[in-house]
């Protein structure tokens, strides 16, 4: 906490907020508002998603994040709208930096190994980069990397925010509706697996 985790000027928040979004809530399931938390602010993590439990462990304010999937289970600290602010960099431009690389522009399905920070990631559909032209469709393919080392290899950030307005769930044995977004972020280095 309070460490630069990733480059100045990255922006990353859980926003229980967004009218209309599929992750927006009024109240938690314990009570507390909606609301946005940063959790982090110009590369640093300043916060984290906290139910009454884990904030009083912490000793720090609930974020509105005890969510349940019904009267059945206990609440847990969940997401709601995860995303990363826009940056202010052109998506064209990024692109234009990369000899050879991917290009997702749609993910489906992903798992996360939240105490090693392990994901992967389903590309349902993308393209390759080449001498800094998006050229062949990929699809079928995944991405693997390690979250905070994907946050620290962060070489750009583009202006172009969209918070998906899909059907996610998160799971941890019990599902709520959430939603995320990303702008264009041009990372170093991750592994690309498939066919």
């Amino acid at each position: 906490m309070g460490t630069q985790i990733c480059p100045k000027g990255i922006n990353i928040l859980d926003d229980g907020t967004l009218l209309g979004n599929r992750g927006a809530i009024n109240f938690d399931d314990e009570g507390i508002p909606g609301q946005k938390t940063y959790m982090v602010e110009d590369g640093v993590l300043t916060s984290y998603l906290h139910d009454r439990i884990s904030a009083a462990h912490y000793g720090v304010k609930p974020t509105g994040n005890g969510r349940r999937e019904s009267f059945r289970y206990a609440p847990l600290p969940r997401m709601r709208a995860t995303y990363m602010e826009s940056g202010t960099a052109k998506a064209q431009d990024l692109i234009a930096e990369v000899s050879k690389g991917i290009f997702v522009d749609e993910f489906s399905n992903g798992q996360v190994q939240i105490g090693e920070g392990d994901f992967t990631f389903y590309v349902k559909s993308g393209y390759m980069i080449e001498n800094g032209r998006l050229t062949m469709p990929v699809k079928d393919i995944n991405i693997i990397g390690n979250g905070p080392a994907a946050l620290a290899d962060i070489r750009g950030v583009a202006d172009d925010l969209v918070v998906d307005p899909g059907a996610w769930t998160c799971g941890k044995e019990q599902s709520v509706p959430v939603s995320c977004g990303i702008p264009t972020v041009l990372i170093g280095n991750l592994t690309v697996g498939g066919q």
